[in-house]
């Protein structure tokens, strides 16, 4: 099995430690962390299911029909695509993840600055299906070209700096197409009951790339960031206690992004936009026409 692996340059500080920042060490966990976010959002967008890892419908591997048919696959059937990539409970995933500089090299890597080029490799313990391949591969496209990576993002210019912003040097190649994707997605939904019930109930602040929107020409203040999230009535984009504003906003990169909970929502933030004078904004849906 081949290592998988994109190469990546900072554009500002990535963070990756301790909450004070005051680790310079790359946390591997917390990269990985934040890919697994996107690809989750990536999967809901297209359809599928991507359970929250740390809610009550949390995928569990299934250990007793693996034990019982001696196949993994009857093990995972009730098992996420996420999961299925990255692990749950019974399941340890398919890959460990390293982050090293371009000669390979582990340790000292810095991406506490901007200009630092440095390599995510996915190194595969179990097969890697071309589908996750594509899905790993967009995942990565997404966060350089509209997102951000790691944490502290949500801390709000221009009294902080910009966080999380990177550039995709060398992509992850996959032989899938974006159909496959969907037809491999809809085939997991059809084979477990679990997946589809569990799909036709999940709750709207799971994120979905369908309802996130994206700005690449200009970035929002403290002050237009909350004018912004007052049109929700429902306050979930002004987040609450022990949960952040639904909202990313990067003065050096000139772009902002963020999610809503559904198309209502995010009609309302759209126009919202238009009337603070704010144009370019597009939706998640169109980043996947996009893909």
């Amino acid at each position: 099995m081949e290592k998988l692996r994109v190469v990546l340059r900072t554009l500002t500080p990535v963070h990756t430690g301790d909450v004070d920042r005051r680790s310079r060490e790359v946390q591997v966990s917390g990269i990985r962390g934040s890919i697994r976010w996107w690809y989750e959002a990536l999967v809901r967008g297209m359809g599928g299911y991507a359970c929250d890892p740390t809610g009550p419908d949390s995928c569990r591997f299934d250990y007793h029909a693996y034990r019982v048919r001696g196949e993994v696959d009857e093990g995972l059937r009730d098992v996420c695509p996420a999961c299925r990539t990255f692990g749950c409970t019974g399941w340890k995933g398919k890959f460990h993840m390293r982050i090293t500089d371009v000669t390979g090299k582990v340790g000292d890597i810095r991406l506490d600055r901007p200009g630092m080029t440095f390599v995510v490799e996915f190194l595969p313990v179990k097969e890697i299906s071309q589908e996750e391949t594509w899905l790993l591969s967009k995942a990565m496209w997404l966060i350089s070209e509209y997102g951000s990576l790691g944490g502290r993002t949500t801390l709000k210019p221009p009294k902080f700096r910009d966080l999380g912003l990177v550039e995709l040097v060398e992509p992850m190649r996959s032989e899938a197409t974006k159909e496959d994707v969907e037809w491999w997605l809809g085939k997991g939904i059809d084979a477990s009951e679990s997946i589809a019930g569990r799909l036709s109930r999940m709750p709207p602040e799971h994120p979905d790339l369908r309802y996130f929107f994206f700005n690449r020409g200009r970035w929002l203040d403290a002050k237009s960031m909350n004018e912004l999230v007052a049109v929700d009535p429902s306050g979930f984009m002004r987040g609450k206690i022990g949960e952040s504003k639904k909202v990313f906003s990067f003065s050096r990169g000139r772009r902002f992004w963020g999610y809503t909970s559904g198309e209502e929502m995010l009609s309302s933030v759209l126009e919202k936009l238009l009337q603070m004078g704010i144009k370019g904004t597009v939706t998640g849906k169109e980043v996947i026409d996009e893909l």
